[in-house]
């Protein structure tokens, strides 16, 4: 997987997270602030000491939110669940 591949499946979280209204506005914020750290991580892109930390914290991260969405936003979850999946394979 590239990076585009990731981005394009930020994108699509982004987009799936706008269409779901009814997603409550805590869960919300938690998506939009994943989803900026991982962009942040990306563009990033050094390693340094506390890269695998914070890789760690992200991946810990969506598996939790994958787990609080499965039952009621599986658009949502399946996006989580293929970024994760991407973040993996990129090392992260």
């Amino acid at each position: 997987m590239t990076q585009d591949d990731l981005a394009l499946t930020l994108d699509s979280l982004h987009k799936s997270l706008v269409d779901t209204p009814e997603i409550d506005a805590a869960n919300a914020i938690k998506l939009r602030l994943l989803i900026e750290e991982i962009e942040f991580v990306l563009a990033k892109r050094v390693p340094s000491a506390d890269s695998e930390t914070s890789h760690e914290n992200i991946t810990e991260r969506i598996q939790s939110l994958i787990a609080d969405f499965e039952v009621h936003h599986p658009k949502l979850t399946a996006n989580l669940a293929l970024i994760a999946e991407r973040l993996a394979d990129m090392g992260i």
